[in-house]
């Protein structure tokens, strides 16, 4: 069997091929604007070898209808034909069925005799042997757009690098002029606590020696001045 979703009327060429030509019987699913609304009608009529989805009766998102059409048929295993309005490699809907590898399209545009040949080349396997230039162009184009979003993807990841690599940089610029400060604080820290202990040693010594206190002031104070003066020199 093979399953026909849409308007009778608008696929009766299609219906003829598959009853006339091909010897099949013909399952109907009425027409709905959205595929949902379909699906378990489409599951309930049991196993097919294809299903042809009149693609312009829906208004669902182009991601929609194509996942829906996929998870119909991992359950049925029936091989999805599109009937598309165009089979420009341009197109959303062609785009995205290739990229899910749905690779059928009956082109309303061409005629109905094209029409039927199309869909007899599809269901004899034809195209399977000798491809297809129209899916062969939208695969280019799934290409291009893969390419196109990879180089964009490849920018933001490189572009984000720079900026930590920026910023890391900052860090560790700021942690150097940090460093260096501290070091001069140290240093500082260091003169100032060698003169105390020098001053403290001294007027602890003096103190013992001296009796008269101006004249071991006067003393300390020298040393003192001594010590800081051989200290700047080094």
């Amino acid at each position: 069997m093979i399953i026909i979703v849409g308007s009778e009327y608008r696929l009766s060429a299609m219906a003829e091929v598959v009853t006339k030509r091909l010897n099949e019987n013909v399952g109907y699913i009425p027409e709905n604007i959205s595929i949902k609304n379909q699906e378990n009608d489409i599951l309930a009529l049991g196993e097919a070898k294809y299903i042809i989805y009149d693609i312009d009766q829906y208004f669902d998102e182009t991601v929609e209808i194509i996942n829906i059409i996929k998870r119909i048929q991992r359950v049925n295993k029936a091989k999805p034909i599109l009937y598309v309005a165009t089979d420009n490699p341009k197109s959303e809907i062609i785009k995205a069925a290739v990229a899910a590898q749905i690779k059928s399209f009956v082109n309303e545009s061409l005629s109905l005799g094209m029409q039927k040949d199309q869909l007899e080349k599809i269901i004899n396997g034809f195209y399977e042997v000798h491809g297809r230039e129209d899916v062969r162009a939208a695969e280019d184009e799934v290409n291009n757009d893969n390419k196109t979003l990879n180089e964009f993807v490849g920018e933001l990841y490189d572009a984000k690098q720079r900026e930590d690599e920026k910023e890391h940089t900052i860090i560790i610029n700021k942690k150097g002029r940090l460093e260096v400060v501290i070091d001069v604080v140290i240093s500082i820290l260091k003169f100032l606590f060698a003169a105390l202990s020098v001053v403290l040693i001294a007027i602890a010594i003096i103190t013992l020696i001296y009796k008269d206190t101006r004249e071991a002031l006067f003393y300390v104070l020298d040393n003192t001045l001594g010590e800081i003066l051989s200290m700047i020199k080094l």
